[in-house]
């Protein structure tokens, strides 16, 4: 597949300057930040089916194969640590990264969520320009034809994770006059800067020496590449989160480095550009971790079960609650879990926990051959664990939970954006019989 035939997922984004430089030099830039774990695409619903890093390397591929030689950063926010599996899924974004030839990889402060030492271990072009150790780079330089880009990251220290623990130490620092040093430095053996923040550009401007900045990479916005501006002769771009969309920027590069004629544009990284076949044993590999894990999880977690689960599941629930059950049975909760079957995604936690009852909870689901009445989305789901209300013949009601909120824990925007109370109930509505 050729970068020609990807232009349908581009919605291009188009602003020039007007100006022109001398002997001007094409480059192509191709940017990220913030996937915040998000290895693979969302498939709850078509509208979060975009992103995924084996799609963001078909489409790299692509331009490569096209002639294409562009510059491939990412401002960094990879990482997360919700649960346990998390340090899987971060162990194969890094691998990952390896595989899709990045020219540079921004540090951010969850980045470091798994210490130091686990993301120096992975061979990528890491820069953290008031980093006090000397195992980041504080720049990397970049060389195309007849371009010298010279890249810079600053890590926030008032973000530092760190400030509240009693004795750590100091990790960067705060000495803004030795970046403008190493800025002005770059500018005068004509290279072109790029200094990549998590600021938002009010405070970038008032927190950061930006005289000698030619591109401004400035706090990721939700979801979408934001708007690239022109701010004097500065550009600034911000990436979108998640990994959906990735931005690009094609631009002049003057002979001393300065922009000129830019044209910007996003990339759609929708269901219609394919996996990498490249990449296909590296999510094998990550899928049989996960799958790995959340059996040793389920072993455990069925060692320490004692006594007797507070679930009773839907089976239990029909015996009084009929026309509850036929609505139930009629909806898609009732083979919730049997969708993650289906895509091979069982296993994941991520998506387990809003696919059955009780998971992760004391007495709640496990695996379909430990814990079978618990699969699927139940009535428990909502109304919360029932045995006590079927022991009590229903004199003690189970947990009573507003019902919006009940809806809200699975439904969220970043897997169900369309998610509407008032339109989803009628779906599923039902009484008490």
């Amino acid at each position: 597949m050729t970068a020609s035939d990807l232009l349908g997922p581009l919605l291009i984004l188009t602003a020039l300057v007007t100006g022109t430089v001398a002997t001007a030099a094409p480059l192509t830039l191709i940017y990220s930040g913030n996937l915040d774990g998000e290895l693979e695409p969302c498939g709850c619903t078509a509208e979060t089916d975009y992103g995924g890093l084996s799609r963001r390397a078909t489409y790299l591929d692509g331009l490569r194969a096209d002639g294409a030689d562009p510059v491939v950063i990412t401002t960094g926010g990879l990482l997360t640590a919700d649960i346990g599996a998390d340090r899987i899924k971060a162990r194969f974004i890094l691998t990952g990264l390896e595989a899709l030839d990045y020219d540079a990889v921004g540090v951010q402060w969850s980045d470091l969520v798994y210490g130091r030492d686990f993301l120096t271990g992975h061979s990528l072009p890491y820069v953290a320009s008031n980093w006090s150790g000397d195992d980041l780079p504080p720049s990397q330089l970049i060389t195309r034809t007849d371009v010298r880009l010279r890249l810079f990251q600053w890590l926030d220290p008032s973000d530092s994770p760190r400030l509240k623990m009693a004795g750590s130490q100091r990790e960067v620092h705060d000495d803004t006059s030795l970046l403008a040093t190493a800025l002005a430095g770059a500018r005068t053996r004509g290279e072109t800067t790029l200094l990549m923040t998590t600021l938002p550009l009010e405070r970038a401007q008032a927190e950061l020496p930006l005289a000698d900045v030619n591109l401004l990479l400035v706090a990721a916005t939700p979801e979408n590449p934001g708007e690239v501006r022109q701010v004097g002769s500065m550009l600034v771009l911000s990436p979108g989160t998640r990994g959906m969309r990735l931005g690009r920027v094609d631009l002049d590069i003057g002979a001393d480095g300065s922009l000129g004629t830019w044209q910007a544009s996003t990339v759609e990284l929708t269901d219609s550009v394919p996996d990498a076949a490249r990449l296909a044993d590296w999510y094998a590999a990550y899928n049989d971790a996960l799958r790995q894990d959340y059996m040793r999880s389920v072993k455990a977690r069925k060692a320490r079960t004692t006594g007797t689960s507070p679930y009773t599941g839907a089976k239990t629930c029909t015996v009084c609650h009929q026309a509850a059950t036929t609505a139930w049975q009629a909806s898609r909760h009732a083979g919730a879990l049997d969708a993650l079957e289906q895509v091979g995604k069982a296993f994941d936690p991520n998506c387990v926990v809003c696919h059955s009852v009780g998971f992760g909870q004391d007495g709640g689901f496990l695996a379909m051959d430990e814990t079978p009445g618990l699969a699927n989305v139940q009535c428990e789901s909502c109304h919360g664990p029932g045995r006590t209300h079927v022991e009590t013949a229903g004199e003690s009601y189970p947990e009573k939970r507003v019902a919006t909120e009940a809806c809200a824990g699975c439904h969220h925007p970043n897997h169900s954006p369309a998610f509407a109370y008032t339109d989803y109930w009628p779906r599923i509505v039902h009484g008490l019989d």
